[in-house]
């Protein structure tokens, strides 16, 4: 079983490895990983890198599943139409749904708005509402991530103190796992992306047909 990731920051590369390590130990993984793909996205609009973000993801197609880790680009994966090509936060939105219609959706990147809210709605989690942490982005880019995890855990409990209870909290991106335990003691479930997408590849990747 090969499994490959594209990345738009160094730091997934240890998440997954760790993570495929535990429930894959047998696989081959493969990292790529290309920042420009996400500074171009937020200067300059998703159309600015589908061309690169297609070439990268056809090319890591080989393999038998890929996951995009980088939320903002995928709108872009959707329209490739590759059943294992995934985006990292389908499964876990998906998941979300479960809990209930009124899912907290926090993000910290205005340029995953989009593509995280119309997730939200394709997973019919119609009453969601979706969270900017406004905060704690500048500390991630400046390796801060204890930091960068209590300005995400400060945003979402003010939230919820001003605007009411939720039946779960998701952290959108990656990265935002990082506030997890930050967030326990609220009494909802807490959703983050990685082991999800991690479990979706797995099962992607085993259920490909063996060439002949």
């Amino acid at each position: 079983m090969h499994i490959s990731f594209l990345h738009t920051a160094d730091v997934h590369v240890a998440t997954f490895d760790a993570l495929m390590a535990a429930l894959a130990p047998r696989a081959t993984v493969t990292h790529q990983v290309d920042p420009s793909l996400l500074d171009r996205a937020r200067a300059h609009g998703l159309a600015s890198v589908r061309n690169d973000t297609r070439a990268i993801l056809h090319a890591l197609a080989a393999a038998d599943a890929v996951v995009c880790t980088c939320s903002t680009l995928g709108p872009l994966v959707d329209e490739l139409d590759l059943p294992h090509v995934l985006r990292i936060d389908r499964p876990m939105m998906e998941q979300a749904s479960a809990f209930g219609s009124v899912p907290l959706v926090a993000i910290c990147l205005e340029s995953t708005r989009k593509a995280t809210s119309d997730l939200v709605a394709d997973c019919g989690a119609t009453r969601a509402r979706l969270l900017l942490c406004d905060d704690a982005w500048g500390h991630f880019e400046n390796g801060d991530l204890t930091r960068y995890a209590a300005a995400i855990a400060t945003a979402i409990r003010f939230d919820i103190a001003r605007n009411g209870p939720v039946d779960c909290i998701v952290l959108a991106q990656a990265s935002m796992a990082a506030a997890t335990d930050r967030l326990t003691d609220l009494g909802v479930p807490v959703l983050s992306a990685a082991l999800p997408a991690a479990r979706r590849a797995i099962a992607s990747a085993r259920a490909r047909p063996t060439p002949e």
